[in-house]
C-alpha cells in the first residue's frame, strides 16, 4: 500500500504540473508545491477541475467520457449488445476470449483501480488545504463558495468510490491524505460499509451544493447529481449479486442480506424526483447532442467536436473515398437488435412474435423510434443517400461501390447513438479535425435512469403497481414515463417518416414478468451508456455468448439477401461478476484480499 500512495502522489504531481494553462502547481523539485496550490482560489479551483478531468482520462485521439476500452469503444462491445473487430482493440477481444487476469494491465479494471485512487488521493488533498484558501471578492469566492467547493470534493470522493464499488466490491476506504512514509496497508472493507460511506458522502454534499449553475459552470456537481448517484449505489446494494440470501454476510465480496434495502433504494429515487428539478427531454434525436437539458443530471462537459461521431459513423458514409477502417467503431449485434421491438397498429411486438409480420428479408422497418437513433445500418437514410453496407455475392457487380464496407465490419449495423448524423465531417491525417462540430456532452447521470431505478425498486417492494408512504409513481407508471417519451421525431430523414410511438406496458403483470419488462427497457434505453455491462452482473446473469450478425449479402446490384449467422463466440464465468484487483497492487498490500477465484 505504501507503494500504491507513492505512485498515486507522484501521478498526481504529474498530471498537476500539466494543466491546461502550464501553470506548474505541483513541481516535486520547488518549493512552493501545496502553498501555492492553496495560495488562491484561482489555482484551489484548477486543482478542484483536475480532480474533475479524472472521471474517465481523456487520452489522445479518445476524446469521449465513456471509452474506457481506451480506443473509442464503448463497454457494451463487452457484452453481447457490441462488437467490434477493428485490429487494435485487443483489451476487449482479451476479455471476450476469456483470458483476462489479475496481471492483464491493458484492461480497463487496471486503470480504474489505479485511477480511481488517484482521484481520491486528490480530493482528500483538497479538502484538508481548502479552508487555507485566502477569501477573494474580485475572484467571487467567499465563505458560501468555499462549503460548494468542499460539497464538489466529496462528490468526487463519492463517485470514484462507487466506480470501484461496483466494479470491485468493498474497497480499501482511506479517509485521509496518507503520508506515503507511513504504514499504510489497509484492508478491504466489506461491501455494505463502502456503499454506506459513499451515501455519507453524497448525503453531505447535497447539503451544500446547488440545484443549478449558470452556463459556465455546467459540469459541477449538482444537488442532484448527489442525490441520483446515493440513488443508483443504493439499487446496486439491493440487487442479488451484493444482497444475496443464500450468501448473506457481510464481506468485501457482498453485503449482509436485507430485502429492506430495495424499500431505501426506491425512497432514495423518490428524493431525486422530490426535487421537481428534472423531466424527460422529449425530443429523442436532440436528447444526447444539446450542451444540457431538462434530463441531464450530470454529464462531462466538453468543447463541441467532430471527433466522436468521425469514428462511430463509418467513414465512407461522409466520403465515398478513404481507408475502410475509419469509423464504425461500435458495432450493435443482432442480439441487441433484436430487442428493438416491432410495432404494428399500436402494438409492439418482438421480433420473433409471428403477430408482428416481422419480415427478416426487410428487417428494419417499423421498430422502436430509439432503434433510428442508436443505429445505422444497410438502408439507413443518412446525409443524402442511402447507406448501403454488407457483402456481394460472387460475380455480382455492385455499383455504387463507395458505400460498400469490407467484411472487417463484422454486423454491419453501428451504434451512432451520440453522433451528430448532420455533420460535414473530413479527416486531417489521423484526427478528424476539420469540418463541422457538435456538442458531445456524456450523460452520467439522467432522469431516465432514476426512474427505471424508482421502477426496479418499487417492483421488488409492492409489485408493479402498488405503492407506499412518501412514494408519488407506481413501478409500472415510472417505467412507462420513459417507455412512452421514445417517439419518432419528424422531419428527420432517419426516423423513415414513420410516426408515433412506443406503447404502455399494460397493467396486471406479476411481479416477474413486469421485472422482465424492466430489464428489457433498460436495456434498449441506455445501450451503449455502460449499464448493460453492470447490470448483467448486478443481477447475475449469464450473458449471452452466441454473438450473431444479420449480414446483407448483395446478390444482384440492386437485391440484398440477409442471413443471421453467429460471429463469435464469447467466454463467460462467474467470478467475472467482480474485477480483479490489479496483481500489483495486491502484491503490494499483504492485507488487499483478491476477489473469489481470480
Amino acid at each position: 500500500m505504501r507503494k500504491i500512495f507513492l505512485v498515486v502522489t507522484l501521478v498526481m504531481t504529474a498530471c498537476l504540473s500539466c494543466t491546461k494553462d502550464g501553470a506548474d502547481l505541483l513541481d516535486p523539485t520547488a518549493s512552493r508545491g501545496i502553498s501555492d496550490v492553496f495560495g488562491n482560489a484561482t489555482n484551489s479551483d484548477k486543482f478542484l477541475m483536475d480532480i474533475y478531468r479524472q472521471i474517465l482520462p481523456v487520452l489522445p485521439r479518445t476524446d469521449f467520457a465513456g471509452s474506457r476500452w481506451r480506443h473509442n469503444y464503448l463497454l457494451d462491445v463487452g457484452t453481447e449488445n457490441g462488437s467490434s473487430n477493428i485490429q487494435g482493440n485487443l483489451p476487449v477481444r482479451d476479455y471476450n476470449a476469456g483470458s483476462l487476469t489479475p496481471s492483464s494491465t491493458g484492461l480497463f479494471s487496471y486503470s480504474d483501480w489505479r485511477d480511481g485512487y488517484v482521484a481520491i488521493r486528490a480530493c482528500y488533498l483538497f479538502l484538508a488545504h481548502i479552508d487555507e484558501v485566502p477569501l477573494d471578492p474580485q475572484f467571487n469566492y467567499d465563505e458560501t463558495t468555499r462549503k460548494i467547493r468542499k460539497a464538489e470534493a466529496k462528490w468526487l470522493l463519492a463517485f470514484n468510490y462507487a466506480e470501484l464499488a461496483k466494479e470491485f466490491g468493498g474497497l480499501p476506504l482511506v479517509k485521509k491524505v496518507v503520508d506515503p512514509l507511513d504504514d499504510v496497508a489497509v484492508a478491504r472493507s466489506s461491501f455494505d460499509e463502502t456503499i454506506s460511506y459513499v451515501v455519507q458522502l453524497c448525503d453531505e454534499a447535497a447539503v451544500d451544493l446547488p440545484p443549478v449553475y449558470t452556463d459556465n459552470e455546467l459540469g459541477r456537481a449538482t444537488r442532484g447529481a448527489a442525490l441520483a448517484l446515493k440513488a443508483r449505489m443504493l439499487l446496486y446494494a439491493a440487487s442479488p449479486l451484493w444482497n444475496d440470501s443464500s450468501s448473506p454476510a457481510d464481506s468485501p465480496f457482498g453485503g449482509k442480506y436485507d430485502a429492506g434495502k430495495w424499500l431505501k433504494a426506491a425512497q432514495a429515487a423518490q428524493a431525486v424526483m422530490n426535487l421537481n428539478a428534472y423531466q424527460l427531454h422529449q425530443d429523442i434525436a436532440t436528447l444526447f447532442n444539446t450542451r444540457t437539458n431538462s434530463e441531464i443530471i450530470y454529464a462531462r462537459m466538453q468543447e463541441p467536436m467532430a471527433y466522436f461521431s468521425a469514428t462511430n459513423v463509418p467513414y465512407r458514409l461522409y466520403n465515398g473515398t478513404g481507408a475502410y477502417a475509419l469509423g464504425g467503431a461500435n458495432q450493435v449485434t443482432y442480439n441487441m437488435v433484436k430487442e428493438y421491438e416491432v410495432l404494428k397498429n399500436g402494438v409492439a411486438y418482438s421480433v420473433d412474435d409471428p403477430a408482428s409480420g416481422h419480415n427478416l428479408q426487410d428487417p428494419y422497418k417499423n421498430r422502436d423510434p430509439r432503434f433510428y437513433r442508436d443505429c445505422i445500418y444497410n438502408g439507413a437514410q443518412i446525409l443524402g443517400k442511402a447507406a448501403e453496407f454488407g457483402d456481394v455475392a460472387a460475380g455480382v457487380a455492385k455499383t455504387p461501390a463507395h458505400n460498400m464496407l469490407p467484411s472487417i465490419y463484422n454486423t454491419y449495423v453501428f451504434n451512432v447513438k451520440f453522433c451528430d448524423l448532420t455533420l460535414n465531417v473530413t479527416w486531417n491525417a489521423r484526427s478528424p479535425s476539420a469540418g463541422t462540430r457538435t456538442n458531445q456532452n456524456y450523460p452520467y447521470l439522467r432522469y431516465a435512469e432514476v426512474l427505471l431505478n424508482y421502477a426496479e425498486a418499487m417492483n421488488e417492494v409492492y409489485g408493479p403497481e402498488g405503492t407506499g408512504p412518501g412514494l408519488t409513481r407506481t413501478a409500472l407508471d415510472a417505467l412507462n414515463e420513459v417507455r412512452t417519451r421514445a417517439k419518432y421525431p419528424a422531419g428527420k430523414p432517419e426516423y423513415m417518416g414513420l410516426s408515433g410511438g412506443m406503447p404502455p406496458v399494460a397493467s396486471g403483470l406479476g411481479k416477474d414478468e413486469f421485472r422482465r419488462k424492466l430489464r428489457h427497457e433498460r436495456r434498449v434505453e441506455f445501450c451503449f451508456e455502460e449499464h448493460w455491462f453492470w447490470d448483467l452482473r448486478r443481477w447475475k446473469l449469464t450473458p449471452d455468448l452466441d454473438i450473431k450478425a444479420q449480414i446483407p449479402v448483395w446478390v444482384s446490384p440492386t437485391t440484398v439477401q440477409y442471413q443471421i449467422k453467429t460471429i463469435d463466440n464469447r467466454y463467460f464465468d462467474p467470478k467475472m461478476y467482480r474485477m480483479p484487483i490489479p496483481q500489483v497492487e495486491i502484491q503490494a498490500n499483504p492485507k488487499l484480499v483478491q476477489n473469489p477465484d481470480w
